[in-house]
Formats: structure tokens, sequence, C-alpha cells
């Protein structure tokens, strides 16, 4: 453990990169199975990004990688399993019942979606106010 101190830059793409995972299970976890927002919620959770390093930290980061893969197995199969219970309990409901949850299911998907635009959104908001910001800071000069 010395050496994540000696490389302390490390330490913050690896932390950013372990709360984008968790976001993306808990998403996938909220999503409802079968739906495309599901899938894109397990597709942003397993993306893996390639870090190379020097010395312990490209050994150290394969075993994160692979936890990640292994993690991603799991979900899959979780998302399986709720895409085949759901599929199950239509199946057994009233056509009136299987009309109230079609209907359900897509105010969920427009829902989804409708979150994912105003996602951009405030992304698009976000970056204009620094570019804003960022005319307005002083020009930062380095003495060596």
């Amino acid at each position: 453990m010395k050496w994540i101190w000696k490389r302390r830059w490390i330490v913050i793409p690896l932390a950013v990169a372990i709360v984008l995972a968790a976001g993306g299970v808990g998403a996938v976890a909220l999503a409802s199975p079968g739906s495309s927002g599901a899938d894109a919620a397990l597709a942003a959770a397993t993306t893996s990004t390639t870090v190379q390093g020097t010395g312990g930290i490209s050994g150290d980061l394969s075993q994160v990688v692979g936890a990640l893969g292994q993690s991603r197995a799991k979900l899959q199969q979780r998302l399986e399993q709720l895409r085949q219970r759901w599929a199950k309990a239509r199946s057994t409901m009233s056509p009136g019942d299987q009309a109230t949850f079609d209907q359900l299911l897509q105010s969920a998907k427009d829902q989804r979606q409708a979150l994912k635009d105003a996602r951009q959104n405030l992304v698009q908001t976000l970056k204009q106010m620094r570019d804003l910001v960022k005319k307005y800071q002083p020009a930062t000069t380095t003495t060596t």
C-alpha cells in the first residue's frame, strides 16, 4: 500500500471509477427488466476503461477489472432472472391487468427517457456555466 501514496494521482480516478460503477449497479437494480433502460444502465455499469500504469499499478488494476467482469456476469444473470419472473407474472395476469402492466411499463420507459434527456440538458447547462465562468477566472502563471 505504500506505493499508492507515492502515486496519489491514481486515487482520484480509481475512486471515480468505483463510484460510477456503484451508480450503474443502482441504476440496473432500479430499471425494469426487459426495458431498454435496464440494458443501457447495465452497459454503462459494465463499461470497462483500460488504464495503463507502471509497476504494480497495472497488476492491481487488472484485479479490479477482473472483479468488475465477475460483477458484470452476476448482474446479467440477475437481470435475466428478473425478466423471467416478470414475464411469468404477466402470463398469469388477467387481460385487464396485463394492459395495466403494459401501460405502467411504458410509463416507466417514458419517464426513464425524460430523466435521460433532462440529465443531458443539465450536463450541457453546467458545461456552459463552466465555460462562462472560465472567461472571468484570472489567468494563473507558474513560476519555476
